[in-house]
């Protein structure tokens, strides 16, 4: 039996091959190639997605193959969407799409669970979290309230997002909650938007930690 997300990426490159790859184009905001792939732009890399796979290719030495391999599906399970529509830029955490089924267990919300990597990485500091945010893309919207900053990304060109801050206090430590489009599930079944939610906040902690390692 083969790894997981090896299985996933090698059924989604299948799928690409009945892909209406112009009727993508125009409904999700891929670019078009002069050999008439997919181009996207995701995470600070450019990807081309053709019907052989989605490149580049993950390297040997990759040092989080999971990642890789997860990316590279949810750009496939993207250009594959049946999606059609704008954003209403009305937002709400993950588990708001999951009815129920998403949870982190231990007591805590899928929420906090899925972004538990951030919050390791950024350590209860703002001004870490600031840097990656910038490092990543991202742009500072607003601050509501004491201690509430609220920030804004495209993750791709149909799914808008905000990234809202807490500072933490003597009774709350910070936290960090990843807003979601409500016509999300209209581009992604839920588990593959959850592995999508995975993937933004592993490169938003890549960002932090390998902002610290230069400081």
């Amino acid at each position: 039996m083969g790894k997981g997300h090896v299985q996933t990426y090698d059924w989604v490159v299948k799928l690409l091959n009945d892909c209406d790859f112009d009727g993508a184009a125009c409904r999700l905001g891929f670019d078009r190639t002069a050999d008439g792939d997919l181009a996207i732009d995701f995470l600070g890399r450019r990807y081309r997605i053709t019907k052989e796979g989605i490149e580049p290719p993950v390297p040997k030495d990759v040092r989080n193959e999971v990642f890789e391999f997860n990316v590279r599906s949810v750009l496939g399970y993207y250009a594959l969407s049946d999606g059609n529509c704008e954003p209403l830029l009305d937002f709400y955490p993950l588990n708001y799409f999951s009815h129920g089924v998403f949870s982190g267990g231990a007591g805590k919300s899928g929420a906090e669970w899925s972004t538990e990597p951030l919050r390791k990485a950024i350590g209860g500091s703002y001004k870490k979290f600031c840097a990656a945010a910038e490092k990543l893309g991202l742009a500072f919207e607003e601050t509501r309230g004491e201690g509430k900053y609220i920030w804004s990304y495209l993750l791709l060109p149909k799914l808008p997002v905000k990234i809202a801050y807490y500072e933490g206090d003597d009774d709350f430590p910070s936290d960090v909650k990843i807003l979601y489009d409500k016509t999300a599930p209209l581009f992604f079944k839920f588990e593959p938007l959850a592995v999508l939610n995975a993937c933004f906040i592993h490169a938003l902690a890549g960002a932090a930690v390998n902002d610290e390692n230069h400081d």
